[in-house]
């Protein structure tokens, strides 16, 4: 073969190795820096938040039973909202029950005058107007599969699944003394459900209120 004729053929050869070269670099496997990371995430993702499964005890006014809820992280505008003055009952006197945000408030002639943290069952008492029936300056109880004592029991209305009275009251003690649950965690979410349907309170809160209601005033649950 002559020199040219070596020459010639040597750069076909070039010609196909470079172009078997670019065959593979374009068929084989592109990478992506987010497509590897977004790889190696364990399962799918969501900027909706995180879900949660906690499970929750709820005493319904005797009857201990656990249920599992789905807590979503919600988004800031979707706060929940305060009771305000247009949610006084029309007595001069009254006070306003939001388990929703585990806080109550007394009311004088349709004015918010007073707000403190409460802690109360998950299904009840249902959103209403009920008037106060009965006050006692202390009273006991057997639910929650404990005894326990409490003061300045203030009741508006009774269960919907015993019919036990439900009341203001402050945060029950055990015997020997010990409350059934701090006073800090009064008005916490956490402590949501802990009571049997009463609404417990701090107990400088509860002589307020005691001091507040009389007979015949009314209660609002708003939520």
């Amino acid at each position: 073969m002559s020199g040219s004729h070596r020459t010639l053929a040597l750069a076909l050869v070039g010609v196909m190795v470079l172009f078997g070269l670019a065959k593979l670099v374009d068929d084989g496997p592109k990478y992506s820096a987010a497509a590897d990371v977004a790889n190696s995430l364990p399962g799918p993702q969501t900027t909706d938040g995180p879900i949660t499964s906690d499970s929750i005890t709820d005493e319904v006014d005797g009857d201990a039973s656990t249920t599992t809820a789905a807590t979503v992280a919600a988004p800031d505008s979707t706060a929940p909202v305060l009771a305000v003055n247009a949610d006084c009952p029309d007595t001069p006197h009254a006070a306003i029950v939001d388990r929703v945000n585990q806080r109550g408030a007394l009311c004088d002639n349709g004015a918010i005058t007073y707000t403190f943290p409460i802690t109360t069952a998950n299904s009840q008492p249902d959103p209403g107007t009920y008037p106060v029936y009965a006050k006692d300056i202390k009273a006991s109880s057997s639910f929650g599969g404990h005894y326990s004592t409490m003061t300045h029991f203030v009741a508006f209305t009774r269960g919907k699944y015993k019919g036990a009275r439900i009341a203001f009251h402050s945060v029950p003690t055990l015997r020997g003394g010990a409350y059934v649950q701090t006073l800090e965690s009064v008005g916490t979410p956490e402590m949501h459900g802990q009571s049997s349907g009463c609404i417990r309170v701090v107990p400088d809160d509860s002589v307020k209120i005691w001091d507040w209601l009389a007979i015949g005033d009314k209660v609002r649950v708003i939520s």
